[in-house]
């Protein structure tokens, strides 16, 4: 996909949601309070004016899609930019997608859809972690998008190796927290578990792409 079909896709995204906000909160009365944020069990635990909550999704859409593109302009990396645009693409369209998601839970709450709405959120960050760690393993060596540690960013085989075993481990955990969602595992006891698992898939990375520099050869007269 193109940047400029990227570009569409955000235009049509934001403009969709903000449509949805209008027609709902239209039919809302004045000094409704929707819910924005969710406990792990799904329950609202944070409120706002029907406008804040309905026109917020929208608005961090177009603050995420204008981050994405100044990252496209200004990485002095062009060439590795190039080769990593599948990785690119699939971040910009899954916090796309992540916000569309979250406009949908407070569209339903306005309207008072039965969503089990902890198990929504969860599966789709399930998917987008899986997406993303397809992709990580086939980047190259970038300031804006990635494991950028100093040490992958200072050697071309440290970012791979580090992003090959990075994506696998992303990879697992979204498979992790996908299947809590479907499985309805989605509670305050299995939550520590999802972070956990996501710990590991950051975290592991880190270290690595250290021992991996650290296993280089040295230039003696450094």
């Amino acid at each position: 996909m193109s940047n400029r079909n990227l570009y569409i896709l955000s235009g049509i995204a934001i403009a969709a949601m903000l449509v949805s906000a209008r027609i709902v909160g239209g039919m809302l009365p004045d000094g409704t309070l929707l819910p924005v944020h969710w406990s792990v069990d799904g329950k609202p635990n944070g409120f706002a004016d029907k406008w804040t909550a309905l026109c917020l999704p929208p608005l961090l859409t177009l603050l995420l899609t204008l981050v994405a593109v100044a990252a496209n302009r200004v990485e002095p990396m062009q060439a590795s930019l190039a080769k990593s645009r599948g990785l690119l693409h699939v971040v910009w369209i899954g916090l796309v997608g992540l916000m569309g998601v979250i406009q949908l839970m407070v569209v339903g709450a306005a309207l008072h859809w039965t969503v089990p709405r902890g198990r929504v959120l969860v599966g789709a960050l399930g998917l987008f972690f899986m997406l993303l760690g397809n992709q990580l393993g086939k980047s190259r060596r970038m300031y804006f998008v990635g494991i950028r540690t100093p040490w992958t960013l200072a050697n071309e085989d440290v970012w791979i190796a580090t992003h090959r075993l990075g994506g696998k481990l992303m990879v697992l955990a979204g498979l992790v927290w996908a299947l809590a969602a479907a499985a309805n595992w989605v509670n305050l006891l299995t939550f520590p578990i999802l972070i956990l698992a996501m710990g590991i898939a950051s975290l592991v990375p880190v270290v690595y792409s250290y021992l991996l520099w650290r296993r280089l050869p040295r230039d003696p007269a450094a």
